[in-house]
Order: C-alpha cells, then structure tokens, then sequence
C-alpha cells in the first residue's frame, strides 16, 4: 500500500493533479497568537518550540511555522510533494530551523511527548489520532482541518472513509479529556470540520 501511494501521489503532483498549497492554512493563520505563545512558552523553559506537520504537501505550513522561530518536522509519503516544499523552504525560510521526512502515515507514528504542536490540514487517517493524542506535549496544541461528509457534494469522487462526521472531530478528542479552544464544522459546499485543542493540564 505505502509504494502504491506513493506513486500515486506523485504522479498526481507531476500532472499538476494534486493541490500545490505554499501559504499556511487559514485556520492556522486564525489562531496565530495561540501558536506564537506556545511557542513563547516553550523557549521559556529553554528549548526550542517543535512542531510536526502530517502530510505536509508542498510545505506552506512547514515555512509559516518555521519563519515564526519553530523548528518544524514536515512529513508525507510523497517525494515529488516532498521535492517541491524544499524548494519553497529554501527560498521563503532559508535560515528556518525545518526538515522534511518521506513516511507513509499509515505505519509512521510521532515519538510521544515530541511536540508542542502537531498541524494536519486535509488528511484524515483516524488510526493515527492516539498517537497524535500522546505526541503533544502538556499546554501544546492540535491544529486540525479536513473535509467531511459533506464535501460529497463539491467532491463526488473523495472517499468517504477519509471524510469525518461533522462534529467527530471535536467529539473525538473532547472525550480524550482535553480543552476544545476552537471549533466549527461546515455543512455548506466543501464540508469542513476544523479544531484547535490543548491537553488538559
């Protein structure tokens, strides 16, 4: 599956079939100032603030985070999209403290307590929401957009198993005990479920 996916990926980027994203997500951009005090928070204690960014594409959150003094981990299966974010990276965050890794997030896990902020914008892959759950460190954040069911209407080809329920999101990680800090779920055209979230101290 993981080589299957990988040359699928890349030949939809190839065939410019793919979204080639280099800003930051919007949602992202919205919760700025929370962003820039975990940050703040985290050099405080005297280490950098670390980010992981799943399925990160063609990096747009990649060098939003890393212009703003984080040293941010991009990963997806994807060498082509790969390709493209390192060429972003190094014209838009040369001095930006940012690497790129190939993994396939079907098997690939973060490293528990490994960050004090995990993005993923329009990927879904519920298997690794645990792993997300224990990979973000006390008072840091989870950042999360992605389509859901109701993107069917503007995306008649999406699999549903990768769209969520309006509101799953949210549910989900309300009941791992954590602080929901913002939320919306969006019925209308391209359906979407955003979150941003903390654990609980």
């Amino acid at each position: 599956m993981a080589e299957a996916d990988r040359v699928r990926w890349n030949e939809r980027y190839r065939a410019g079939d793919a979204p080639v994203v280099t800003a930051a997500n919007r949602w992202l951009e919205d919760h700025a100032a929370l962003v820039d005090e975990v940050a703040a928070a985290a050099i405080a204690q005297g280490r950098p603030p670390a980010a992981l960014d799943l399925a990160c594409g063609a990096g747009g959150a990649v060098a939003w985070l890393a212009r703003r003094g984080w040293h941010v981990t991009g990963v997806d299966i994807s060498d082509a999209a790969l390709g493209l974010a390192r060429q972003a990276l190094t014209q838009v965050a040369p001095q930006g403290d940012w690497q790129l890794l190939q993994a396939d997030l079907d098997d690939w896990r973060p490293e528990p307590a490994a960050y004090d902020l995990i993005t993923s914008f329009y990927f879904l892959n519920r298997r690794l929401w645990p792993a997300l759950r224990e990979a973000v460190r006390p008072g840091g954040l989870l950042v999360i957009e992605t389509y859901n069911c109701h993107a069917l209407s503007m995306r008649p080809q999406a699999n549903p198993a990768y769209l969520l329920q309006p509101g799953e999101l949210a549910n989900e990680i309300s009941r791992w005990g954590w602080h929901i800090l913002d939320a919306r779920s969006s019925t209308a055209g391209n359906g979407r479920d955003a979150v941003v979230a903390t654990p609980s101290s």
